[in-house]
């Protein structure tokens, strides 16, 4: 019997008593495409004569050299649905703002760290405008600056109480808090705009009159 495979059309013949009653599937040698091929009815005939298997479509003469059959193959279980991965989509180019310059205090200690901590000095040729003369936002970027400036060092206080007292009373606040008053003073200069900090001396005020308990320490 002739079995055409019904994706690329391509002609096989194949021996029908090789057939099962229930059918078989085999994969086409062209396109890789399964082919369930059942047997052929039968019609009936006297006992006498056997009956002749009647071909599906007749086979033209020119009709090219058939292949081979193809090899049974097991029914493949069900695989799950392909989905296809989406598009990916090239991020939005990250746009980095530029930092605030930081201008880092001078922590650095003497040989005999009895020199006073020195935090930037104010730039003199700008004068810091009267509260009169400030506008509204001006106004609340000072009392926010003055604010942060005294938790900071009451911060400083607070989580180093022994070696304040200690480098209070030995002279060695720079090796004891020069780290964390470097921290403090950059966390500072990032959340206040530049020019109050480059204009007040709202962070050394509050250093010397919290850490250093009043005294002139940090010029």
């Amino acid at each position: 019997m002739i079995v055409i495979c019904n994706s690329c059309q391509t002609k096989y013949s194949v021996d029908e008593r090789k057939i099962p009653a229930a059918g078989v599937k085999v994969r086409c040698h062209k396109c890789q495409n399964i082919i369930l091929i059942k047997p052929p009815e039968t019609s009936v005939a006297p006992p006498a004569a056997p009956s002749i298997p009647t071909p599906s479509k007749p086979v033209p003469s020119t009709e090219p050299p058939k292949p081979t059959m193809p090899e049974p193959v097991m029914p493949e279980p069900p695989s799950e649905p392909s989905v296809a991965k989406p598009i990916e989509t090239p991020a939005p180019p990250t746009v980095k703002l530029p930092e605030p310059e930081i201008q880092k205090p001078a922590f650095q200690p003497d040989e005999t760290e009895q020199r006073a901590i020195t935090v930037p000095e104010t730039k003199p040729s700008v004068s810091v405008p009267s509260e009169e003369g400030m506008s509204e936002e001006d106004k609340k970027w000072h009392q926010r600056a003055k604010r942060l400036a005294k938790a900071l060092a009451s911060d400083l206080v607070l989580y180093n109480q022994s070696k304040v007292e200690e480098g209070l009373r030995n002279g060695t606040l720079v090796r004891l808090l020069g780290a964390e008053i470097r921290r403090s003073w950059e966390y500072y200069c990032q959340q206040i705009p530049k020019k109050i900090v480059d204009n007040t001396d709202y962070f050394k005020e509050q250093l010397n009159k919290i850490v250093g308990k009043g005294k002139e320490i940090f010029k």
